[in-house]
C-alpha cells in the first residue's frame, strides 16, 4: 500500500492546490483510521481571546516533566484547521504523545481579518500560554520545541526572527517544513496578499528571511521532494542565511516521496520517516532532553 501511495505522490508531481491537498488527505486517510489514540486529550483550551486562539493538548498517559512539543499547521495563512478532520493533526498529537512529548497543537488567527504580524504574534502567546501551564498538563516549561508547516513554519520564523516581535523566544528547538521565508511581488497569489498585504514595498520587512541573526536554539529545516519550486527555494535560501548568520549549518533534511502536506499526514503511519526524523532530532538537540 505504501508503495502504491508513494507512486501516486511521485505522480502529483511538485504542485500545490485544493485537490491536491484532498487528494493526498485521500490517500493518507486509511492510514491515519489505524493510528493508535496514545494521549489524554483536551480540545479548544483558550491560549487568547480570540475564537481562533485555542489549542488542544495531547498528554502522555503518564505525563511528568514531559518535553513540549508545539505544532503550528498550514492553512495557507487564510484557512486551516488544528482539526482539518478527526485523523488530522490528532495523528501528531497521538504519535508524539506516545513517544513522551506533551503535544500542544494550535489554531491562529487567520486573514484577511488578521493580516501580518497576527500568526507571528500568536505563535508567541501560544508559547507564553506552555510556560505557564505545561506543568499542569505534565509538561516541563523550561523544555519547548516548537514545529511549523508551510504557512505555520513561516508564523514560526517571523516570531523567532523579526524584530518587531521583541521579547524573551523561550524555545529550545525549531523545526521549520516548507514554509513562505521571503515574500516575492512576481510570485504572490492571492491568499499571501491576503496575509502580507498588497504593498510590495513592505514585502522585504516583512519576510522573515530578512531579519535571520544568529541564535543558539537548534534549528531543523525541511523540505520536501515535490515541494513546488516557490515553495522549496525559500527553505535553502534560510539555511544559507543561517550559515552565514551562525557560521555553522543548521540540520537540513531533504524528504524523498513526499509532497507540500504528506511530510505531516504521514505522522503515526507506517510511512515513519518524518516522524522519526523529527524524533531524533528533538533527541538529539542541545538542552532539549535535559531534565
Amino acid at each position: 500500500m505504501l508503495k502504491a501511495l508513494k507512486r501516486r505522490i511521485a505522480e502529483l508531481g511538485p504542485h500545490f492546490g485544493p485537490a491536491i491537498l484532498e487528494e493526498t488527505f485521500a490517500l493518507y486517510r486509511p492510514l491515519l483510521s489505524r493510528v493508535p489514540e496514545n494521549a489524554r486529550v483536551q480540545l479548544n483550551v483558550p491560549y487568547g481571546r480570540d475564537d481562533r486562539q485555542r489549542l488542544d493538548v495531547y498528554a502522555p498517559k503518564a505525563a511528568a516533566g514531559s518535553p513540549v512539543l508545539l505544532f503550528v499547521p498550514g492553512g495557507g495563512f487564510v484557512g486551516g484547521d488544528k482539526r482539518a478532520e478527526d485523523a488530522f493533526y490528532a495523528n501528531i498529537g497521538h504519535d508524539f504523545a506516545s513517544r513522551g512529548f506533551l503535544v500542544l497543537i494550535m489554531n491562529y488567527r487567520l486573514a484577511p481579518l488578521h493580516p501580518w504580524p497576527a500568526g507571528g504574534e500568536d505563535v508567541g502567546h501560544a508559547v507564553a500560554w506552555a510556560r505557564q501551564h505545561a506543568a499542569a498538563y505534565g509538561g516541563d516549561p523550561d523544555r519547548i520545541a516548537i514545529f511549523g508547516q508551510s504557512a505555520g513554519a513561516t508564523h514560526i520564523a517571523t516570531w523567532l526572527f523579526d524584530p518587531s516581535l521583541d521579547g524573551a523566544k523561550p524555545v529550545s528547538a525549531v523545526i521549520l517544513a516548507s514554509g513562505t521565508y521571503r515574500v516575492a511581488a512576481d510570485k504572490i497569489p492571492p491568499n499571501v496578499m491576503a496575509y502580507f498585504g498588497s504593498d510590495s514595498s513592505l514585502y522585504e520587512a516583512r519576510s522573515p528571511i530578512t531579519h535571520v541573526h544568529p541564535t543558539n536554539v537548534p534549528l531543523l529545516l525541511m523540505v520536501c521532494e515535490f515541494d513546488p519550486p516557490h515553495l522549496a527555494s525559500p527553505t535553502f535560501e534560510l539555511a544559507a542565511r543561517l550559515t552565514d548568520a551562525n557560521s555553522r549549518s543548521p540540520q537540513l533534511c531533504w524528504l524523498a516521496g513526499h509532497n507540500h502536506v504528506s511530510n505531516v499526514l504521514s505522522i503515526g503511519t507506517a510511512d515513519d520517516v518524518a516522524a522519526n526524523l523529527v524524533a531524533n532530532f528533538l533527541k538529539d538537540a542541545r538542552h532539549f532532553n535535559q531534565s
